[in-house]
């Protein structure tokens, strides 16, 4: 199952809609960035952006059914 994962807060985003308008504004959110003279680190900010500067990522657990490591190391410190 592909979802959309804070990279911050932990988040998630599931129904197949929202994914479908993240990618829609996925654009706007990179030039945004960029303009700022940054590197978008992920799909589109978090909608809880303010507290805690985390950007969506693409998770699929459905690859042997586990999380990513990385993604578990991330949300453990």
């Amino acid at each position: 199952m592909k979802k959309l994962i804070c990279d911050r807060c932990g988040n998630q985003l599931t129904e197949q809609y929202d994914i479908d308008m993240a990618f829609a504004g996925m654009e706007a959110w990179e030039a945004s960035v960029k303009s700022r003279g940054g590197e978008p680190r992920g799909i589109i900010p978090c909608e809880h952006y303010i507290r805690c500067g985390g950007e969506m990522i693409m998770v699929d657990e459905s690859s042997n059914g586990h999380r990513h490591k990385w993604l578990k190391k991330l949300f453990s410190s």
